[in-house]
């Protein structure tokens, strides 16, 4: 009898001590899962962080670039003007009446190339068109600023019934587009750019195209900031930029703005 008791009390014994030992791997476990969690949440809420300071910086280098270019173009071309400008006015003053006339004559022609030069800052800065139209108008004026100079040929084409989105959103769609037709004229070699702007139910999404020799893309990417910088700057509002291009093959650019 008494050794049933003590084989009894043996198993509740074993048997506890076993559901400790249980209990005590199932807590472990679930802590050791929990700090694995922490670490990766961690390591995820860093991986945020370092991308966000990359798109602030991408951004405000962005903007100084652009800050950058419109100052030279106003020093360079209007400033340069304006400084004839002012000499001219100078020497109309001391000049008899024919050469004053003269004078007149070629400072007036200077002013409204002056006026010209400031009508095209301007417009690269916001574009009458897209602020009273919308993106797809404002892409249409560029092709046919950039057609007037006779050295490259863009085609543009829409498909589906345009809307607007937000101002922002379409201003930075179209300051990435601008950006990448600018580099198709500077480096490509390309004869023809095409833009086709796709207007859907999820959104707008811009494809532009040229015909020129690309480049390699792993390279691309290894080499500069330019094509991230683009990237960055489309992540802000929300949307998406992919660049596909292989030497010999020309470049496409795809740009996704959503509703």
């Amino acid at each position: 009898m008494k050794t049933g008791n003590s084989d009894i009390i043996l198993v509740y014994f074993l048997g506890t001590v076993g559901m400790l030992l249980l209990a005590g791997g199932l807590l472990f476990f679930f802590i050791t899962y929990q700090k694995r969690l922490l670490v990766k949440q961690l390591e995820i809420n860093k991986i945020k962080q370092d991308q966000q300071r990359e798109i602030l910086k991408n951004t405000i280098e962005s903007q100084e670039k652009e800050r950058k270019r419109i100052a030279q173009d106003l020093h360079d071309e209007v400033g340069a003007m304006l400084s004839v400008v002012k000499l001219n006015v100078g020497m109309i003053e001391r000049q008899t009446e024919e050469k004053a006339n003269k004078l007149a004559c070629e400072t007036q022609s200077y002013l409204d190339e002056v006026i010209t030069q400031v009508r095209g800052i301007s417009r690269a800065l916001l574009p009458p068109s897209l602020e009273k139209l919308g993106l797809v108008y404002a892409l249409e004026e560029l092709a046919n600023w950039v057609n007037m100079s006779d050295k490259i040929r863009i085609e543009c084409r829409r498909k589906g019934e345009p809307f607007r989105l937000d101002i922002q959103k379409e201003l930075t769609a179209f300051r990435v587009s601008q950006e990448v037709v600018n580099n198709a004229i500077k480096h490509s070699g390309a004869g023809i750019i095409s833009i086709q702007t796709r207007f859907s139910n999820e959104g707008i999404a811009i494809v532009i195209r040229d015909n020129g020799k690309g480049f390699d893309m792993k390279e691309k990417m290894n080499s500069g900031l330019g094509l991230k910088n683009l990237e960055s700057r489309m992540e802000m509002i929300s949307a998406a930029f992919k660049m596909k291009s292989r030497p010999g093959y020309g470049t496409t650019a795809i740009i996704c703005l959503t509703k």
